[in-house]
């Protein structure tokens, strides 16, 4: 009986153990399929990422050899074209050109397509050389500011911490312009302190550090702004009707505070030269300041402001900065997408030359 027991234990004691060998091995194999798994999961991720991002590098190579050919804001107005996916829009919101979806190889590709000079030029409104305001940027920025909505108070002193953020440090010390607006020290101060840039602004995402602005603020008025170029000049063939408005009001001002004689221009005045502008621009698509000096005339013949319309309407309608936006997408069932924003500058002086890249931003 004592032997019987003894095997009747040893057979159970090699039950146990194979049993729990069954459910490591169980456990082992069930871990590899996972990372198995896993591993490709990521693999095939890796790729669509990798086949995306090349997507949209392709839409920038597009657009960068369009830019070099033709004048995009002379293209007519498409309302769709291509199967709808292709859209040219010019009215009230301003100049856009994009495909919405289009596929290329085993992917598909969006694209935008707006002009940086339909914007009001941030880093215009102080010059670097002499660290003065310049009064006509000012105005554009006051009245695009209340076009839009922003609170008077807020905007106001936004402004004033533009122009010290602006303004190039004067030899022995800070060269901060505004009393109303923050200077260095404000910034220094804070509980994460950082330095006042003195010098014009990068990205107009930076705008977020300077006093006075919030993220509602930012919300609307970002559309409206840029850095990018090179003067204060505004392109009538593809600002938005808001934008238009600010640039006549500032047509009325002197560039030097000191030499100012301001002609008042009332809002139902200005809201209607804009209409003729974006108008005109429906059968005339290239706009110049010559152009917008007869347009304004129409409206109003005794309203002189054809010295302050040259200083910040582009003279020939036909711009030099533009920004791309290319949305590159990859993957089946769960795709995936990669933006790429580049601003791009042509050189109108030469021509067939290869726009430069200004900035590129991968998200």
């Amino acid at each position: 009986m004592a032997g019987t027991d003894v095997k009747k234990t040893e057979r159970g004691i090699v039950l146990i153990i194979v049993v729990i060998m069954i459910a490591i091995l169980s456990t082992i194999v069930i871990d590899f399929m996972y990372s198995t798994r896993v591993a490709y999961e990521i693999s095939v991720n890796g790729s669509n990422e990798l086949q995306a991002r090349h997507i949209a590098k392709s839409g920038v190579r597009v657009i960068r050899s369009l830019l070099r050919d033709i004048s995009p804001e002379d293209l007519p107005v498409l309302p769709g074209f291509m199967g709808q996916s292709l859209v040219s829009q010019n009215g009230n919101d301003g100049w856009s050109l994009s495909i919405s979806s289009f596929p290329v190889g085993e992917g598909n590709i969006g694209l935008r397509v707006t002009d940086e000079r339909s914007k009001v030029n941030l880093n215009a409104l102080v010059d670097q050389k002499s660290s003065r305001v310049d009064f006509q940027v000012r105005t554009q920025l006051d009245e695009l500011f209340r076009f839009l909505g922003v609170d008077t108070e807020k905007s106001t002193l936004f402004v004033a911490s533009l122009v010290n953020w602006l303004d190039g440090a004067a030899a022995g010390g800070v060269n901060d312009q505004e009393a109303v607006g923050a200077g260095g020290d404000y910034y220094a101060g804070l509980e994460n302190p950082y330095y006042i840039k003195n010098g014009p602004l990068d990205s107009i995402e930076e705008i977020r550090m300077i006093q006075g602005m919030d993220e509602e603020f930012f919300s609307k008025v970002r559309d409206y702004l840029t850095v990018y170029p090179e003067d204060k000049k505004i392109n009538f063939s593809t600002a938005s009707k808001t934008v238009i408005m600010s640039t006549i009001k500032a047509a009325g001002v002197s560039v030097n505070e000191r030499q100012n004689d301001p002609r008042e221009i009332k809002d139902s005045v200005v809201g209607r030269m804009a209409d003729e502008v974006i108008m005109h621009r429906r059968t005339k698509r290239i706009v110049s300041a010559d152009e917008t000096k007869k347009i304004l005339k129409k409206v109003d013949s005794v309203l002189d402001i054809s010295s302050g319309i040259s200083g910040v309407v582009l003279k020939d309608g036909k711009s030099d900065v533009y920004t791309a936006l290319s949305t590159g997408i990859a993957g089946g069932d769960v795709p995936v997408t990669k933006d790429i924003r580049a601003v791009i500058r042509k050189n109108l002086k030469k021509k067939n030359s290869h726009p430069e890249l200004v900035s590129w931003i991968e998200r």
